[in-house]
């Protein structure tokens, strides 16, 4: 498969059981973008998914809520997850999506979130965590390294909203933290269940349109 950060916190994972279109705004989703016979869209939550909605082709499958889902063969779960701030009933939707016999975590909200041991055991063995993270919370990295430590992927791929540049702020400061080497920005990563590595591997997306 194949893994790209579009138009400033969208995820774009090309498989061949289909198109997986993670948090993508409406300027980010064309006729183009959605063009593959098995596309599915997921939002974090309903507001995302009403904002987007105009812009969805009718065949394209909208995943918005928790829930167990399967589409055309690609299985997928959605878990609520509480966001830790001041409303108690404020909530985000996490996903696992099964595709290429790889499980695939979604994720929104990192600095604002904690993983419950419940969700972590039932998304199971990790091989891909994808994370939309906050460039402007001061407990981005530390959030980032709690949710890795819970779900130990054996492949990261942070990307981030709001941000200035094309490539993330936070990529270094978790090579640093893990002791390896900065890898070169990519616009594309490939990914595969007989590429897995025993040791972490983080991807440095390059931001595209």
């Amino acid at each position: 498969m194949r893994i790209s950060w579009i138009s400033d916190s969208g995820i774009r994972i090309e498989t061949s059981q289909g198109l997986i279109l993670y948090n993508h705004g409406s300027n980010a989703l064309t006729t183009s973008s959605q063009k593959d016979e098995n596309t599915i869209a997921i939002f974090p939550n309903q507001s995302e998914k009403a904002n987007a909605e105009k812009k969805l082709l009718s065949a394209t499958t909208p995943i918005y809520e928790p829930g167990e889902y399967e589409v055309k063969g690609v299985p997928i779960q959605g878990f609520a997850i509480k966001i830790n701030d001041s409303d108690v009933n404020s909530f985000t939707t996490i996903y696992s999506v099964i595709s290429e016999k790889m499980n695939i975590c979604l994720i929104n909200e990192t600095s604002n979130i904690s993983i419950p041991a419940a969700v972590s055991e039932s998304i199971g063995k990790l091989d891909v965590l994808a994370l939309v993270c906050n460039p402007k919370a001061e407990s981005s990295l530390e959030s980032v390294n709690s949710i890795v430590s819970n779900l130990e992927p054996s492949v990261l791929v942070p990307v981030e909203t709001g941000s200035s540049s094309e490539t993330t702020d936070v990529y270094p400061k978790i090579i640093k933290d893990l002791g390896q080497t900065q890898e070169e920005s990519i616009s594309k990563g490939t990914i595969s269940k007989s590429g897995a590595q025993e040791m972490l591997k983080v991807l440095n997306l390059r931001k595209t349109a």
